[in-house]
C-alpha cells in the first residue's frame, strides 16, 4: 500500500517535530514503504484558506488511489472538515506530538476551538501515533479508545565524537534548545538569570523564530535591556552538525518549558552527557531521571532561579549528574525503533479500516 504524509511546510526544518517526521519517513522508506510527503500550504495549526485548499488537495488525491493518509498534528485542524463529512477510502493515522490547545499564550476562545477541530478529527481516524507515555494520558479517554493510541518514542542518534570533560574552567556555559514560543519559557529563563549573579555564566538558545516572531522580539528586547548581548547569544534555527558543537560546548543544558510531548532536546542533552535543569512538564520527567540533574516543580523564574544557582555554584553536583546523565543515554533507544513501532501502527490501522469498509 502507497501512504501520504501530510506536514505543514516543508519537511527540512530544524524543530522537534519535524526533525521526527522526517526521521520516520527515513526509516519507513529504508523497510520498504512506499510514502509520498505533501508540504501543506497555508497557516497551521489556525487552517486557512490556503492550508484547507492544500488539505482537500492531499485528501482528495489519497483517498482516489486508496492510499493510507498519516496527518501530522499540527495539520489536523485543515483536515477535520474533510474527516467529517465523508470516510476516505484507505485508512487514516494521526502523528499528535503534543495536543494543540495546551499550547502556552492561546487566549480562551482559540484554545477551545483547537480542542474541538484535534477532538473532532481524531475521533474519527483510524490510529493515532503519540510520542510519550503523557501525551497517550493526556488523549485517552471519551471516543479514542486505547486500542487507537501507539506511543513511538522519539529516537537519540549516538554521539561519535568524544565526550568533553566537565565541569570545566571559566563561566559556565549554559545552552536551550527549543524554538522562540511562549511555552518553552525564555522570558522566564532570562527572568531567573537576572538573580543569578554569585556565578559567571554565558547562555546559547538554539531555536527558530518563525512560530511567534513578536515573542521573540520580546526575548531579545528583554535581553538587550538587560545589556547582555554578549553574554546571551540567540542563533536561530542551526543545522545537526551546528547543533552538535553547542552540546559538546556547553556545561548545563536548561529548559524552563511549560510542557513537552516528549522532549527531543532534553534527550539529546543525555546522549551528549549534559547535566540539566529543567521543569516537569508533561513528558519531561519521563525523559529526564532525577539523578541527571535537577527537576523543577511549578515555572516560575524564582524557582528556575534557585536550581540555576544549586547547579552552577556546585561544579560537584554537576560532575555527578554528567555521570548519570551518560548512564541514561545508554538506555535511549534509536530510530529504528520509533520506526519500527510506527509501522505497526500503520498495520493496526489498515486492520482497522479494512474492518469498517
Amino acid at each position: 500500500m502507497r501512504w501520504h504524509w501530510a506536514v505543514p511546510g516543508p519537511l527540512a526544518q530544524y524543530t522537534g517535530g519535524y526533525r521526527y517526521d522526517a526521521e520516520v519517513v527515513s526509516g519507513l522508506r529504508a523497510r520498504g514503504v512506499a510514502l509520498d510527503v505533501h508540504a501543506l500550504a497555508g497557516r497551521h495549526p489556525d487552517a486557512d484558506g490556503s492550508a484547507q485548499v492544500a488539505a482537500a488537495h492531499t485528501w482528495t488525491g489519497s483517498a482516489a488511489a486508496g492510499a493510507g493518509l498519516i496527518i501530522d498534528g499540527l495539520a489536523l485542524p485543515a483536515f477535520a472538515p474533510l474527516l467529517a463529512r465523508s470516510d476516505p477510502r484507505g485508512p487514516v493515522i494521526a502523528l499528535i506530538h503534543h495536543p494543540l490547545a495546551l499550547e502556552t499564550g492561546l487566549d480562551p476562545d482559540r484554545a477551545r476551538h483547537l480542542a474541538q477541530a484535534e477532538h473532532a478529527a481524531l475521533s474519527r481516524v483510524d490510529a493515532v501515533v503519540v510520542t510519550s507515555a503523557a501525551t497517550r494520558a493526556l488523549l485517552a479517554g471519551g471516543e479514542l479508545d486505547a486500542a487507537r493510541l501507539h506511543v513511538a518514542r522519539p529516537g537519540t542518534a549516538r554521539v561519535t565524537r568524544r565526550l568533553p570533560k566537565r565541569p570545566r574552567p571559566g563561566p559556565v556555559r549554559l545552552l536551550c534548545v527549543a524554538t522562540l514560543t511562549p511555552r518553552k519559557g525564555h522570558l522566564r529563563l532570562l527572568a531567573a538569570l537576572s538573580g543569578v549573579r554569585q556565578v559567571a555564566w554565558q547562555l546559547v538558545c538554539v531555536g527558530g523564530d518563525r512560530g511567534d516572531q513578536l515573542y521573540a522580539r520580546r526575548i531579545r528586547a528583554r535581553r538587550d535591556r538587560a545589556g547582555w548581548r554578549r553574554r546571551v547569544r540567540i542563533t536561530g534555527e542551526v543545522d545537526p552538525a551546528a547543533l552538535s558543537r553547542h552540546y559538546h560546548e556547553a556545561d548545563l543544558f536548561v529548559s524552563a518549558s511549560r510542557l513537552e510531548g516528549y522532549g527531543m532536546a532534553l534527550a539529546e542533552a543525555l546522549m551528549h552527557g549534559l547535566p540539566i535543569v529543567t521543569t516537569r512538564g508533561g513528558a519531561i520527567a519521563q525523559t529526564v531521571p532525577p539523578t541527571a540533574g535537577l527537576r523543577i516543580h511549578g515555572a516560575a523564574p524564582r524557582h528556575l532561579r534557585r536550581a540555576l544557582s544549586q547547579a552552577m555554584e556546585q561544579p560537584g553536583r554537576r560532575r555527578h549528574w554528567t555521570k548519570q546523565a551518560r548512564r541514561q543515554a545508554r538506555r535511549l533507544g534509536g530510530w529504528c525503533e520509533t520506526t519500527a513501532v510506527f509501522e505497526q501502527a500503520m498495520c493496526s490501522a489498515v486492520a482497522r479500516s479494512t474492518r469498517h469498509e
